[in-house]
């Protein structure tokens, strides 16, 4: 005999099933600028357990500007939570980990990179915001001077950095004639020689500009000093009007004793610092070895070293020989004719406009005796003046008086009465 029955067999879970997750509709690369928010992937997760062990959390790698936002059952967000700057960090790493609620605990995890894309955000920069030049004149021209640099933190097209002039002028000239820098390499070239004694400071800007849209831009200053060279001779000054042959004559009394002052050569020179500093040196010259004169290294004077006597040439030629001190040295040659004369004779002194000798002292005097003859005469014109309006006065008073004071007579205007 048999007989059978039901048997129920309830299975009961247990956590053995890892958590499965799913990333789709990704919105990479992200712009930079993004903002916040923005969703960057879904992503849905399941278990195939039950109860406990299928409710599943996402969490996402702490301290990244990212978060997970839970939208519906099982379905998460992965959105913007703080501002990008690719400059800074160009690509992020995200782990997703998705945890179930068993135990212990199954869990799975997912990588997410996210790669930043870059926007035209940063101007070029250059290292200083002013450089310092210095350039000898007289370079040739289209020399290289100087070399610009500036750097963009964008990327690609974004830092791609081209150079112009900012355009101005130079007194009455455009500064392209001056200069001009190579758009892509920055090199900055003279374009025909500079004159220290036309220009010693050349001062303008470059700017830097990128490729992004719109663009961006930032200028630098550099200042250009032409450094002096000696290319100048010392030039002759004259301060009289005259001289023989082209040469300064100066006349000189015999009776003079040592370190009279006979002349002086006056001299200029264009250059600058130690270039336009001058000396000053007598030659010999033809004649006699014992030559009673000497000139000042520095000041140009020319002066006696000794008591003249009579065996000394009445006519003597000096060559002065004027030098600066640059390398190579210039120099200039100035004549000086001294004529010796007896002590009752006026020295009488001139000049050529290429040589130099002393006589502002001598027209200084002329001017002032000629402003004295002028107010002596005005002064003698007004007192004659007054010498004749006081003569007409006198013969015009009544001749009693001998023009002396005049009894005066009363007149009186009434209609009635009379007056005493």
């Amino acid at each position: 005999m048999s007989d059978h029955c039901t048997v129920l067999l309830e299975i009961v879970d247990i956590n053995d099933n890892v958590p499965e997750m799913v990333i789709k509709s990704l919105s990479l690369p992200v712009l930079e600028d993004s903002p916040l928010g923005t969703v960057i992937a879904l992503i849905s997760v399941s278990d195939h357990d039950s109860g406990v062990n299928g409710q599943v959390t996402c969490s996402l790698t702490p301290h990244i500007p990212f978060k997970l936002v839970s939208t519906f059952k099982n379905y998460y967000s992965l959105v913007l939570d703080s501002a990008l700057d690719r400059e800074s960090v160009s690509a992020y790493e995200l782990v997703v980990t998705a945890r179930d609620g068993g135990s212990p605990s199954l869990w799975a995890t997912a990588s997410v990179s996210v790669e930043v894309t870059d926007v035209n955000d940063n101007a070029p920069a250059f290292e200083q915001p002013e450089y310092t030049v210095f350039v000898k004149e007289n370079n040739p021209p289209g020399c290289h001077i100087f070399t610009v640099s500036a750097r963009d933190a964008d990327a690609q097209e974004n830092a791609l950095v081209s150079y112009s002039l900012v355009d101005r002028r130079v007194g009455d000239r455009a500064l392209s004639s001056y200069v001009s820098v190579h758009a892509e390499s920055g090199k900055v070239y003279a374009l025909q020689p500079l004159d220290h004694e036309e220009l010693e400071l050349l001062q303008f800007q470059v700017s830097a500009r990128d490729a992004g849209v719109p663009p961006l831009g930032s200028n630098v200053t550099l200042q250009v000093f032409v450094l002096d060279e000696n290319d100048n001779t010392p030039a002759l000054l004259a301060s009289r009007v005259g001289g023989i042959g082209g040469a300064v004559s100066e006349l000189v009394p015999r009776s003079v004793g040592a370190g009279h002052v006979v002349g002086k050569v006056r001299a200029v020179d264009a250059d600058s610092g130690y270039n336009a500093w001058l000396s000053y040196e007598l030659l010999p010259g033809t004649g006699s070895a014992r030559i009673p004169f000497r000139v000042g290294l520095y000041t140009g004077e020319i002066s006696t070293t000794r008591a003249l006597e009579e065996v000394d040439a009445p006519r003597q030629r000096l060559l002065v020989l004027v030098k600066d001190h640059g390398e190579p040295s210039l120099t200039a040659t100035a004549t000086v004719l001294v004529s010796l004369v007896e002590s009752g004779q006026t020295p009488k002194a001139s000049s050529r406009a290429s040589a130099g000798s002393a006589g502002p002292e001598t027209a200084l005097v002329d001017v002032n005796v000629y402003l004295i003859i002028a107010i002596c005469a005005v002064s003698s014109l007004l007192v004659l003046t007054l010498l004749l309006y006081t003569a007409l006065r006198c013969s015009a008073a009544p001749t009693e008086g001998a023009c002396g004071p005049v009894k005066p007579t009363l007149v009186c205007s009434s209609a009635v009465g009379s007056c005493n």
